[in-house]
């Protein structure tokens, strides 16, 4: 089982196999969950845009696949911004 400590400014740490794991990188969104048992951490990735499929009705006409690589791909440059990445 792996661990986290919350730091001052309330981050934490997602060890390397865990992120490896789910492949999750630099700029990926996460949601938190409160479950009965506790907390669930839950990255917003195609899988999870696709099980809210129906729900909301998109006005863009174009298939997800493409929109959603324009989506990320601006969200990359937004954060390299954010950390002077260039």
């Amino acid at each position: 089982m792996d661990s986290s400590i919350v730091t001052t400014k309330g981050q934490i740490v997602i060890p390397k196999r865990i992120r490896d794991r789910y492949h999750l990188i630099p700029g990926t969104k996460l949601i938190f969950k409160e479950t009965k048992t506790g907390l669930l951490l839950q990255p917003i990735d195609t899988f999870f845009i696709q099980s809210l499929k129906g729900i909301a009705k998109s006005a863009d006409p174009r298939p997800m696949k493409i929109w959603w690589a324009e989506y990320k791909k601006e969200e990359k440059e937004l954060e390299d911004r954010k950390l002077n990445l260039h």
